[in-house]
């Protein structure tokens, strides 16, 4: 799973932030990513439910201890996406675990 720079919605749909975004899938001419986030600490116990801590993020390519919120899926134009080469990659270390931890939210909220 490729990590690349983009510019993510904030949930209001408004307004935007460039940051790191973990890409989920591609689909023509729409990318869905998972927006990913050094900050933690100051969240809600509600919202740090749904942060995965990326184990590996040096690895990963990025700079500071991150977390891939899975709280939502954004969808991008792919053109956006991927006009920058990828800063980096989640280890399949990190994408077993982030699959884990989403399934396991799932079953935690039904």
């Amino acid at each position: 799973m490729d990590i690349a720079i983009a510019d993510v919605p904030y949930d209001d749909g408004k307004t935007f932030k460039t940051r790191p975004a973990l890409l989920v899938s591609i689909d023509g001419q729409q990318a869905t990513v998972f927006k990913i986030t050094t900050k933690y600490e100051e969240k809600s116990e509600a919202i740090k439910k749904f942060y995965y801590p990326i184990e590996f993020w040096r690895e990963a390519g990025l700079d500071k201890a991150s977390f891939v919120d899975t709280h939502m899926t954004y969808t991008l134009a792919t053109e956006f996406m991927l006009k920058n080469p990828p800063i980096g990659v989640l280890t399949d270390t990190d994408v077993i675990k982030l699959f884990n931890f989403i399934k396991a939210n799932q079953k935690d909220s039904v």
